[in-house]
Order: C-alpha cells, then sequence, then structure tokens
C-alpha cells in the first residue's frame, strides 16, 4: 500500500511541476487598412481564448477549435465600432502530461469613423 501511495505522489508531482510553457507577444495597428480616415476611440476592451488539445508525443488531437476566425467580431459584438486599434497579444501553451492548455489573450481599442476615408489619388508625370 506504501508503495502505491509513493508512486501515485511521485506521478501526481512529475506531471504537475514538471510541465512545459511556452508563449510569444505580439503588437498590430489595426484589424483593417485605416488611410486618411478620422475616427474617434470608443472603448478599451480585452478577452482571453481558451482551448484544450491532447497530445500523445507525434500524434494531437484538438478537444475545442481554436476562435481565431471570429476574434475581432467577438471584440466588437455588442458595441457600435468599425475596427479595432492598438491591438496587443500574446499567447501561451501549458502541457501537464498528456493535456495541453492553449490561451490567447487580445487587447485593444475600439474606434468609430467620424467621417468616410479620403484617397488621395496618385501623382501621374506629365
Amino acid at each position: 500500500m506504501n508503495r502505491l501511495i509513493g508512486f501515485l505522489t511521485v506521478a501526481f508531482f512529475t506531471i504537475t511541476f514538471l510541465n512545459c510553457a511556452s508563449s510569444s507577444v505580439g503588437v498590430a495597428t489595426s484589424n483593417r487598412p485605416i488611410p486618411n480616415t478620422t475616427y474617434e476611440t470608443t472603448k478599451s476592451v480585452e478577452k482571453t481564448f481558451t482551448w484544450y488539445a491532447v497530445d500523445i508525443v507525434l500524434y494531437g488531437k484538438v478537444i475545442s477549435e481554436p476562435p481565431f476566425d471570429s476574434i475581432y467580431e467577438s471584440l466588437m459584438e455588442g458595441e457600435d465600432a468599425d475596427a479595432v486599434v492598438n491591438i496587443r497579444y500574446w499567447n501561451d501553451k501549458s502541457v501537464f502530461g498528456l493535456w495541453t492548455r492553449y490561451r490567447f489573450f487580445v487587447k485593444g481599442d475600439l474606434v468609430k469613423f467620424t467621417q468616410p476615408a479620403t484617397i488621395t489619388p496618385p501623382r501621374t508625370k506629365r
């Protein structure tokens, strides 16, 4: 019985304390081009997206799908905004035994355009 308790204790501490984590950070100006457009900042927003996977050496199976296709739409959801500017993001990956947790954190400012974009035509040489 003592051997079983010792084995379970060692297994628990191995999985808990010998995990792996990695991360990356980035900055973007906006989620859409804003040339020569005046706008006003309405609100700062931030959101964290999390999904999980099971990784067994060379094989990995995602349990829930990553939300990358709808990140900016979910930031602007329920708000009267035209774009997200001053985007800051980070993501990390934590491995706990066979389980892997992915997190993606996005922070930015919502803006509303005050007047339409004015695009100046390129100059041509005569």
